[in-house]
């Protein structure tokens, strides 16, 4: 008997504590599965809220992969992309609804563009509002608009003057979806494991694109996106995690003396934002508890990149990838 011929995409889910938001995700998919178009994966990761048990109950045609403990967000894509039989990968959160053709039509693309690399879509809030999922190339010079509080006056840098009506190559887009060639992704390696969580989708991107491939945007794929429903579960632990995140990037690819450059950056910004959020928690009642998180991440933040190398330097021997966050 001649074997299946494989799916032309294969959509990789990452799941933690996400049960609801997870189901409607799925329903979402399930007629790109009915048609063949593509192969679903989900790798529940040590979740507590019964999502694997979910999964297998309710969606019986779903590759599911329960993880008996938390390898964070970089180490259950990874599993689910070495487990991949698309021609081209799918990165998907799993607070996503796929419109009808949004699949479709970025493999299409793929297929028209033989340059590109990765293409993202246009990603949407509930509401039916844009959301910003691309910009250009990481570097010093958007982080010093980044940290220095400046990017709401001077949004060109993530592309937010344009209105994102037509495709564009970019530098980067966000893995909450994407889609990669699966040749790119076995040329230049999947999302880096030195990186628990944020910032894997820049660092695959900047790979990708010295590789010398393009990374795309296109609007004729959209995806609705709830934006940050796990993390927000721990947000001021997740605040410190993504700083680090972003260390670990920038020591990797911009070299000694950049990396001391965003250490300076971001002392200024975490002794702004620990002031700012400190005084919204006094003044502002109903943000109280909100803001004591972000000013308590900020101050470790500060701190950490002051007097922790172990935090910000990932060449500083054993336990540099430690993700331990004081509470």
């Amino acid at each position: 008997m001649a074997a299946a011929a494989a799916p032309t995409l294969s959509v990789c889910i990452p799941s933690w504590n996400t049960r609801a938001l997870l189901a409607d995700c799925l329903r979402s998919l399930e007629a790109d599965v009915a048609a063949g178009l593509c192969e679903v994966l989900v790798v529940d990761d040590a979740s507590s809220d019964g999502s694997a048990a979910m999964v297998a109950a309710d969606f019986p045609q779903i590759r599911l992969i329960a993880l008996p403990a938390n390898l964070g967000f970089v180490g259950a894509t990874n599993l689910a992309l070495r487990n991949a039989c698309g021609r081209y990968l799918v990165l998907l959160n799993s607070d996503t609804r796929v419109h009808a053709g949004a699949l479709a039509a970025l493999a299409d693309f793929m297929a028209s563009q033989p340059r590109a690399g990765v293409v993202g879509p246009r990603l949407e809030s509930a509401s039916g509002t844009l959301q910003l999922s691309c910009g250009r190339t990481p570097g010093l010079a958007a982080e010093i608009i980044n940290k220095l509080l400046l990017h709401k006056l001077l949004p060109f840098h993530r592309f937010g003057r344009w209105d994102h009506a037509g495709a564009r190559c970019v530098g980067w887009v966000t893995g909450a979806c994407l889609v990669v060639r699966r040749q790119v992704a076995e040329q230049v390696g999947y999302l880096d494991p030195g990186i628990f969580m944020f910032y894997e989708d820049l660092e695959w991107c900047l790979r990708i694109q010295r590789a010398g491939w393009q990374i795309w945007y296109c609007p004729a794929g959209v995806v609705t996106h709830l934006g940050g429903q796990s993390t927000r579960q721990d947000f001021g632990r997740m605040l410190v995690i993504s700083q680090r995140s972003q260390y670990y990037l920038f020591g990797r690819h911009f070299g000694r003396g950049t990396l001391h450059l965003l250490r300076l950056l971001t002392v200024i910004e975490a002794a702004l934002r620990s002031v700012i959020w400190g005084s919204v928690s006094v003044v502002v009642a109903r943000r109280r508890g909100e803001a004591r998180q972000r000013a308590a991440a900020y101050v470790q933040i500060l701190r950490r990149t002051l007097i922790d190398r172990s935090y910000w330097d990932s060449a500083a021997g054993p336990g540099s990838g430690a993700l331990h966050v004081e509470r």
